[in-house]
Parts: structure tokens; sequence; C-alpha cells
């Protein structure tokens, strides 16, 4: 019942596939849960790195795998089971018309692998600093 289901992807100026995924469910009676889910696998090598971070490909890589996915859900509650398939498509229909511009850029792959190399990188800072912290006694 909790299925996941491909709808389409779309291939971006970057090299990049944009993927819809639907997570639609009926949750009451005629009701449902709408859930539509927005992916980009960005492969993490040498094209895909911000120039700064190009010398240390080995340790993003370590750090974030071979891969990092982007992913955006948009959601809807209590939606009547004849208006869901028009509500996903009204949602899909709404991302495609912005999307291309931001996620197409050349750019996109770089700035987001930038972020999250980042982020893994305090988390390991917060993580050190947290184990010096306990008391062992």
């Amino acid at each position: 019942m909790n299925s996941e289901r491909l709808i389409s992807r779309h291939p971006l100026n970057n090299g990049l596939t944009l993927e819809f995924w639907d997570y639609s469910r009926p949750i009451a009676g005629d009701r449902w849960f709408v859930l539509l889910e927005v992916r980009i696998a960005i492969p993490i090598r040498p094209d895909t790195l911000p120039p700064e971070l190009r010398e240390q490909a080995d340790q993003v890589k370590e750090a974030l795998g071979d891969k990092i996915i982007f992913s955006h859900k948009n959601e809807r509650n209590f939606i009547a089971a004849t208006e869901a398939p028009k509500i996903l498509k009204d949602m899909q229909d709404r991302f495609l018309a912005k999307a291309p511009a931001y996620f197409g850029h050349p750019d996109f792959a770089a700035r987001f692998i930038r972020g999250k190399f980042a982020e893994k990188q305090a988390l390991q800072r917060w993580q050190r600093l947290d184990t010096r912290q306990i008391d062992h006694s």
C-alpha cells in the first residue's frame, strides 16, 4: 500500500536527471494523502565537484559516497480520490515550470555537493567535540 511509483524522468541541461516519484495512498474512505517526491541523483566525480574541492575528491567521496540525492517532497492531505491524480499532475507541472533553470544550471551539482560536504564536516566536528566531553569515571 505504501509503494513508490516512478512517474517520469526529465534530463536536465547539466547532465543530471530530474525524477518524479509518487507516494500517494488512500487514508480514509475516499480520501487520499498525495505525496510527490522530486529526486536528482548527483554523482561525486571530478566534473561535478566545485573547483576548491577537486584536490580533496577522495575525502569528499569518502564522506558522501559515490552519489548524493537531492530530494524535495510536496504533499497534500485529505484529497478526494477523484481529485488526487489532478493534484499530483499539478504539483509536477508547477515544479517543472521552475525547475530546469535552477536544477539544470551548470553549477547546481557543485553547489549542492559543497553544501552537503560542509554539513558533513560540521557534523563530524560536533561529534568529535561531543566524545571529548564524555566523563568515563
